[in-house]
């Protein structure tokens, strides 16, 4: 884990895990063969470690020049969060509604959609916080509206009808799974 990031699991689609492993693939091989040149250059044998100099410098460049999976994902999510769509102003949480969030389980209206891929990348603590409070707030008239129509609970209505008024309403919520993959899902195709 990278010191000041959490860690965090993201869920995705088989092929939206390979596409990002197979850019951070691309990266990792990028800055492996910038290191063994400049070995080479300062004539290094094999047999001798890397430079902590070199090391370092591959280090800073790394996030710009050869992203990993947590930096393109941390990088992807703070561009998809600045869309206006999820950009806010969101007035904070309450102290009620912070305390929720540290409830596990699925959120209320989550849909149903099955994921069988995931991948641990390590993100910045104020991305992970807006993007929970982004997916909170614009879900939160949206699940309110399922708790209404009687679509969500242990009394919810099994009704064909119902069923096809809750996928509706549940493709609306959004959680911080749903930006995560919105976000992969743009830079992969912009990758592409």
């Amino acid at each position: 884990m990278t010191a000041g990031k959490l860690n965090t699991f993201v869920w995705l689609h088989p092929s939206q895990g390979a596409a990002l492993r197979s850019i951070a693939r691309a990266n990792a091989h990028a800055e492996a063969e910038w290191i063994a040149s400049e070995r080479e250059r300062l004539g290094i044998r094999p047999d001798q470690p890397t430079p902590e100099s070199i090391r370092l410098e591959a280090f800073a460049l790394r996030p710009g020049t050869w992203p990993t999976a947590s930096h393109l994902v941390e990088t992807a999510m703070r561009r998809r969060l600045s869309a206006p769509d999820l950009a806010g102003p969101w007035p904070p949480f309450t102290p009620d509604e912070r305390e929720s969030q540290r409830l596990s389980g699925r959120r209320p209206g989550t849909p149903n959609e099955r994921f069988t891929d995931k991948v641990a990348v390590d993100i910045a603590p104020d991305v992970i916080a807006s993007a929970q409070l982004a997916a909170y707030r614009i879900s939160q008239p949206v699940v309110a509206q399922l708790r209404a129509e009687n679509l969500i609970g242990p009394s919810a209505s099994r009704s064909r009808a119902a069923r096809v008024r809750r996928e509706e309403l549940q493709s609306q919520i959004f959680t911080v799974g749903r930006i995560a993959r919105e976000a992969i899902n743009r830079l992969t195709a912009s990758q592409g």
